[in-house]
C-alpha cells in the first residue's frame, strides 16, 4: 500500500495554491493525475485543491464577488475526464520580471551552469527557459558566443570536471602562438571573460589562459594534482613582469575590482575616494576595468596606461556609432 503524504499546515497549503495556479494556467489543459505528479501529491488532493480555487478569485470594484471574477473551471472535463481546464482566470496582471531582471537573472544562471559541479544539473535549464517565459518582454541575448567558442568552453568544463589534462592551441599576450599541454584547476568567468587556472606543463609553473586567445581545446588524460598558488578566490597571480597601473575611484567601487586585486596591491583611502596600484599582466584588463567603473575611474599612472584606455573608449564609441574600430581581445598571464 502506497504512504500517504502528510498533512499540509496552512502556510504549506497557501504556497502550494500559489504555486498551483500559475503551473495550470501555464499549462492550460493537464490531467489530475500529472498535475499531482508535478507536485507529488495524491489526485484526491490535487482534486480538492482544484475545487477550492474555483471558489477563488479577485474582489470587484464594490468589494464583491461575482461569476466573472472568479476562477471558472471547465467542469465537464475535470469530472468526466480528469482534466483541469480554466474557462477563465481572473489574472490580467500576472506578477511578471520586466526584460532586464531576466536578462539579468538568466546571465547569472549561465554562470552558475558553467561551473563544473553544476554542469549536470537540468533543472537550472528549465528555470533559465522558465525565466524567459516569464519575462514581459523577450530578454536580450547574454553570453552569446560563437560555436567553436562555446564548444572550448563545454570541453574546459569537463576537463576541471573530470580532472583531465588539457591541450589548447592558445596566442600569447605578445601575440605569439603555441601549444600548451595544462593540468587544470579551476574555470572562473570575470565579466565576460572566462579563464582556465592551472599548471602548464610547457612553462612547469601556474598560469591562468584566457579562452577568447585559444584556438582549440583538446582532452588528454588524467590529469596530476597541483595545489594552486592563487587563493581560492583569487583568479591571477603576480608576476616581475606585470605593469604596475595606479587608479583613483571612489571607495565604495573597490569591490568592483577585487577581482583584479592581490592580497599586497597597496590602497590608500581618502575621504570618500581610493588610490589603489595594481598589477597589471596587459593592457587589455584596463579596458574591462574602465566598463566595470562606468567611468568612476581615473589613471593616475603610468601615462601608458591613461592612452590605452583613451584608446579603448574611442574604439568603443567609434563601435557603437557603426565604425569599424573595434577592441581587440585580450589575455591574461
Amino acid at each position: 500500500m502506497a504512504e500517504r503524504p502528510a498533512p499540509l499546515h496552512a502556510a504549506d497549503k497557501l504556497t502550494f495554491l500559489l504555486a498551483l495556479v500559475p503551473y495550470l494556467i501555464d499549462q492550460v489543459r493537464v490531467t489530475v493525475d500529472e498535475a499531482a505528479a508535478h507536485f507529488g501529491t495524491t489526485p484526491e488532493r490535487m482534486r480538492q485543491a482544484v475545487e477550492l480555487i474555483a471558489m477563488s478569485g479577485t474582489p470587484g470594484a464594490d468589494g464583491t464577488y461575482t461569476h466573472e471574477t472568479l476562477f471558472d473551471i471547465d467542469w465537464d472535463d475535470f469530472d468526466e475526464r480528469g482534466i483541469i481546464r480554466f474557462r477563465a482566470a481572473p489574472m490580467e496582471e500576472k506578477p511578471r520580471f520586466s526584460t532586464r531582471e531576466a536578462a539579468a537573472l538568466l546571465a547569472g544562471l549561465q554562470r552558475v551552469a558553467a561551473r563544473p559541479e553544476f554542469a549536470a544539473r537540468v533543472d537550472i535549464v528549465e528555470l533559465m527557459a522558465k525565466l524567459a517565459r516569464g519575462a514581459t518582454g523577450v530578454p536580450a541575448p547574454v553570453a552569446v558566443r560563437p560555436a567553436e567558442v562555446a564548444a572550448m568552453h563545454a570541453t574546459l568544463v569537463e576537463a576541471v570536471a573530470s580532472a583531465r589534462r588539457v591541450r589548447i592551441d592558445y596566442v600569447t599576450t605578445r601575440g605569439e602562438r603555441e601549444m600548451r599541454e595544462v593540468d587544470p584547476i579551476s574555470f572562473d568567468g570575470v565579466d565576460d571573460a572566462w579563464y582556465l587556472r592551472g599548471w602548464c606543463l610547457t612553462r612547469d609553473a601556474e598560469r591562468t589562459f584566457l579562452l577568447d586567445r585559444m584556438a582549440s581545446a583538446e582532452l588528454l588524460g588524467p590529469a596530476e594534482h597541483h595545489e594552486a598558488g592563487v587563493a581560492g578566490d583569487e583568479l591571477f597571480q603576480g608576476a616581475s613582469t606585470d605593469e604596475r597601473v595606479t587608479l583613483r575611484l571612489p571607495a565604495a567601487a573597490l569591490p568592483l575590482i577585487a577581482d583584479y586585486r592581490g592580497p599586497d596591491d597597496p590602497v590608500r583611502i581618502e575621504g570618500e575616494h581610493a588610490t589603489v596600484t595594481l598589477r597589471i599582466a596587459h593592457s587589455g584588463i584596463l579596458g574591462r576595468i574602465a566598463a566595470r567603473l562606468a567611468g568612476g575611474v581615473e589613471i593616475v599612472e603610468p601615462a601608458s596606461a591613461r592612452e590605452t584606455v583613451a584608446a579603448w573608449a574611442r574604439s568603443a564609441l567609434a563601435a557603437d556609432d557603426g565604425g569599424s574600430a573595434q577592441e581587440t581581445p585580450s589575455a591574461d598571464r
